[in-house]
């Protein structure tokens, strides 16, 4: 039924980013309201009755979870274990610990830049991060390394130089994304600016260039943009018919305080499962239910140029900037015209040719745009 789990353990968190999507997990009003262990471990149990087997820990920062040892025992040999932290509690006791279980097959850490980091990931450092994921890799040579970075206007210009320390670490893969819309964003708002599409799509060409020219050393991805993996034989057209998130309907995330939700993006409770099982509250959730009867077609822009390819976009944008799920993500909208014009060209033959089959000759190019996603927003 599921395949995989993202489980936050803890709100709690000793930085403070300033446009976290999980920032208001801080309050203590959610860590009243936080799991007990008891649960915690009924909740694995019953996901791996579910068919679970891959599960991703987080938070919060997951390892400021007291008992997360027990956690990952409870996990058991037979799965595969992905720790998502913000990577200040690699101290020795803890790597010891860690080497005790190789159901750990991955580590996974933001770093937004070099000195901008240090600013916008309050209570981070990019120097010592980037000394704490080569001395990882030196305890765990087998282990996977994953680096997240947000792009804003504020750290563009030090992406590249960001990606040339990346190279020389040997991680596993190096994801873009775009700043999202949180509380903590609109609070920060004359600190932080939403990137300008043409500049922030000019540096993905870049580094996509300088990736390709280096010989792929790791896997490369920017959200709903790019993906270095992607052979020709990945594209598939999205059906009308299709739910735009069906991608998604194997995938179990809980909150720290049992709120059981779609995706991390889109923080939507669905029901809770601090009283009841998992089956039980996905069986009677009426908000799934509904959620699941969206369809591509039902979005309204079937006759889009795009749509065999986005399906109608992200539905946590929707809901961000649309404050409905049911709605046209405006974000893709302004992409995907730039994903034809500047990164399919980037691509090799077949992945241009399949890329360019999907899409609809006749249709009609999104009518939404704008320099940034605010301004699109506003032109809506």
């Amino acid at each position: 039924m599921f395949n995989s789990a993202r489980l936050e353990l803890t709100g709690d968190c000793d930085i403070k980013c300033l446009y976290c999507h999980a920032g208001e997990k801080n309050k203590a009003c959610y860590k009243e309201q936080a799991l007990s262990h008891k649960r915690w471990l009924e909740i694995i149990s019953e996901c791996k009755d579910l068919g679970v087997t891959n599960f991703v820990f987080t938070g919060g920062e997951p390892l400021l979870y007291n008992r997360w040892p027990e956690i990952i025992e409870a996990c058991g040999p037979k799965t595969e274990i992905t720790i998502s932290t913000n990577g200040r509690h690699f101290s020795d006791n803890n790597l010891s610990i860690m080497s005790k279980f190789p159901q750990i097959k991955e580590f996974r850490t933001s770093l937004d830049g070099l000195s901008t980091n240090d600013i916008i990931r309050d209570g981070s450092s990019y120097k010592e991060t980037l000394e704490t994921i080569e001395r990882v890799r030196k305890k765990f040579p087998d282990k996977k390394i994953m680096i997240q970075t947000v792009v804003y206007e504020q750290n563009l210009h030090e992406i590249p130089q960001l990606y040339e320390y990346l190279k020389k670490l040997d991680i596993y893969r190096w994801r873009l994304s775009q700043l999202w819309k949180t509380i903590r964003t609109e609070k920060n708002k004359d600190i932080l600016d939403f990137s300008e599409y043409d500049k922030m799509f000019l540096l993905y060409a870049d580094i996509i260039k300088k990736h390709q020219s280096d010989n792929k050393p790791f896997m490369f991805s920017i959200d709903n943009v790019y993906y270095s993996w992607i052979d020709k034989e990945d594209y598939a057209p999205m059906s009308l018919s299709d739910h735009p998130c069906s991608y998604n309907f194997k995938f179990l995330c809980v909150n720290a305080n049992g709120d059981l939700i779609f995706c991390p993006a889109l923080n939507l409770p669905l029901g809770s499962i601090r009283e009841q099982t998992i089956k039980e509250t996905i069986e009677s959730s009426k908000w799934l239910n509904d959620f699941k009867s969206i369809t591509v077609d039902f979005l309204g822009c079937g006759k889009c140029r795009y749509i065999k390819i986005c399906g109608g976009g992200c539905r946590a944008d929707s809901q961000r900037w649309l404050n409905r799920t049911k709605a046209i993500d405006p974000n893709s909208c302004c992409m995907m015209p730039r994903i034809e014009k500047i990164i399919l060209p980037l691509l090799g033959k077949g992945e241009q040719e399949a890329f360019f089959s999907l899409i609809n000759q006749d249709g009609d190019f999104p009518l939404i745009y704008g320099k940034n996603i605010k301004e699109a927003v506003k032109l809506l």
